[in-house]
């Protein structure tokens, strides 16, 4: 045990390690710095070398990064890593929350699908599976704000509040990002729920199950989804990385002040220090869950060994 987690951590610290190079190289070749961006380029060369940004060392800013001093904002009143912190929190809930109604949703789909076998409803499975995987995601929301806000006029059609101010209008104005990106990320989940139960289904121990009493839901969704656990988890754990990083499109569609909102506004303005700093967030998440993931499976099969 102890060597599978020692191997992942290293894995990871080796991960980030190259990532950090990568995203130095990237800051080293684009051109222009903080002090070209807000005063253009139309000003003195003396006046523009006073204020030129000397860029440090590779050693020099990963010790910065690892301090989490990201540097300052070109635009915004404060530091980087202020300003991150300050949205975090709503990626992230975002994220979590659009996972749950992607599983919510391929596994109701897939229910009605496996348990009863019709023409509806493997033509429901087909065609809802087939667009989501093959709708982009900022379609969905104006569509999604075309139906709701505007044509049943119920839910807002963006803008945020905290929860902790108001729970019930936050709930309301996540209820539509949840929806899209939800919807986006159930495709998958369908795909491998479906073809993963319908394996299982014609295994001996399935027959084994239904002899002994249990009704087909209780043998599929539990002996069965107990079974492709781990190709869930996994599956999971990717989607949530997509869902954080890469939300961007649905945040700006419903104005919520997420990271994704803020990744535009930092390309938009070619602030290279949130955006690098956005670059290294992103790889540090993704290298944690996939760690933490491949961790649980590892453990999940030991104990499975142990038990056989």
């Amino acid at each position: 045990m102890l060597k599978t987690l020692g191997a992942r951590l290293l894995s990871l610290v080796l991960t980030l390690l190259i990532i950090s190079v990568v995203v130095y190289a990237i800051m080293l070749v684009v051109p222009g710095d903080r002090a070209q961006l807000i005063m253009g380029d139309a000003v003195a060369q003396s006046s523009y070398s006073m204020l030129s940004d000397q860029r440090p060392s590779y050693l020099e800013w990963l010790g910065s990064v690892l301090r989490l001093d990201f540097g300052q904002s070109a635009f915004a009143s404060q530091s980087v890593a202020q300003l991150i912190s300050s949205r975090i929190g709503v990626s992230l809930c975002l994220a979590i929350l659009s996972l749950a109604m992607a599983l919510l949703i391929a596994f109701a789909v897939v229910a009605l699908a496996l348990m009863w076998p019709n023409a509806f409803t493997q033509a429901l499975y087909k065609t809802l599976s087939t667009l989501s995987l093959s709708l982009p995601s900022f379609v969905l929301s104006l569509v999604l704000v075309l139906v709701f806000p505007l044509g049943l006029g119920v839910l807002p059609s963006g803008g945020y509040v905290a929860a902790r101010e108001d729970f019930g209008l936050w709930l309301t104005h996540m209820v539509l990002p949840v929806l899209s990106l939800g919807f986006m990320h159930s495709g998958l989940f369908m795909r491998l729920a479906f073809s993963s139960l319908r394996r299982e289904e014609g295994k001996s121990y399935m027959r084994l199950v239904a002899a002994k009493g249990s009704g087909r839901g209780r043998a599929l969704f539990i002996h069965g989804g107990g079974n492709i656990l781990g190709e869930l988890l996994t599956l999971a754990s990717q989607s949530l990385v997509s869902l954080f990083t890469s939300s961007a499109a649905v945040e700006s569609v419903f104005s919520i002040p997420g990271l994704g909102n803020l990744t535009v506004s930092a390309i938009a303005r070619r602030d290279m220090a949130t955006l690098m700093a956005l670059v290294m967030l992103g790889a540090f998440f993704s290298a944690l869950v996939g760690a933490l993931a491949d961790t649980a499976a590892a453990l999940r099969d030991r104990r499975r060994r142990l038990e056989a």
